[in-house]
């Protein structure tokens, strides 16, 4: 199975939790530009990933999406995903790292316990009208940006 494979396939079965991407999108301007970080267990096997846009100086990196199998949440992978993709955007010279996340998700607590920052709440999608919380995380010369902290009890 291929990455693009495998971030479609995990992507249509947490579909309930996530916004959808088309796959052409997914292909197109995330997997074929790189923009996307696997994240894998210790025996390499995939377990979830993270879709995000270009790193760019001067402008704020955004993470699309990230999804990781329910068995393998709170073991730090996705941590150390998210420092990944943070220091593509630390190279790059963007300002910050931003995400939106529902407010009903366990993984709001994720993000800030590994250091992001709430912004401000939206209401997102026509049908389903969840409250979204706009999160940040500063970008600086911080050769460790995202230090976890405690990742259990979510």
């Amino acid at each position: 199975m291929t990455d693009l494979a495998f971030i479609i396939e995990l992507g249509n079965s947490e579909r309930p939790a996530l916004g959808h991407i088309p796959a052409p999108s997914i292909k197109r301007r995330m997997t074929d530009t790189g923009c996307y970080v696997v994240i894998r267990d210790d025996h390499a096997h995939r377990r979830g990933f993270i879709l995000h846009g270009p790193p760019r100086a001067g402008v704020p990196l955004h993470i699309y999406q990230t999804c990781v199998e329910t068995d393998y949440r709170l073991r730090a992978w996705a941590a150390q995903a998210v420092n990944t993709v943070a220091q593509r955007g630390l190279l790059a010279g963007a300002t910050e790292v931003n995400l939106r996340c529902a407010a009903d998700l366990p993984a709001l607590a994720f993000w800030t316990a590994i250091g992001f920052t709430f912004r401000q709440w939206h209401v997102g999608g026509n049908q389903r009208q969840r409250l979204i919380a706009e999160m940040y995380l500063p970008l600086s010369s911080t050769p460790s940006i995202v230090r976890p902290r405690r990742l259990t009890g979510f």
